[in-house]
């Protein structure tokens, strides 16, 4: 992803979040909490409403994990997309 340039960031997105969801299955919360706020930051930033909708579709997935740090304030960041 880092060979990415700039003009690429719909794609960035999408790849941090699949890399997202990859942490979560393999039960790194902390990990697929970093990546997916800053997917959530990247898309938001570019108008990309696909890579929101992607983003957003994780929410499912942190729901179990709400006692850890920061998945309470990721959730309501997702609700309010």
């Amino acid at each position: 992803m880092a060979l990415l340039p700039r003009a690429r960031d719909k794609t960035r997105g999408i790849f941090l979040t699949y890399q997202a969801r990859g942490y979560l299955q393999a039960n790194d919360v902390e990990q697929a909490l970093a990546v997916t706020s800053e997917s959530l930051d990247l898309a938001t930033r570019i108008g990309a409403p696909r890579c929101v909708t992607l983003v957003r579709d994780l929410a499912p997935a942190f729901k179990p994990y709400r006692q850890v740090d920061g998945v309470p304030e990721l959730l309501e960041r997702l609700r309010a997309c």
